[in-house]
């Protein structure tokens, strides 16, 4: 198993643990302040969907560098 592949699954498991019971219930279940015109709780949820995204794209990436080499 790579370093790559450690690391996407620390990740994936602090995301977990931030959209559910102990990361959410902590920092993202509020409503004030507003984030772009979202309610912080919402706001929450988009920011880790979108870095979610974002390290799918970047583990996909490093596969496929070292899949073709």
């Amino acid at each position: 198993m790579k370093l790559r592949d450690i690391l996407f699954a620390i990740y994936a498991l602090v995301c977990l643990l931030a959209m559910t019971e102990p990361g959410y219930s902590r920092f993202g279940n509020r409503v004030e302040p507003y984030v772009f015109g979202l309610p912080f709780s919402l706001a929450w949820v988009v920011i880790w969907v979108l870095l979610t995204l974002v390290a799918l794209v970047l583990y996909h990436k490093t596969r496929e560098r070292d899949r073709d080499a």
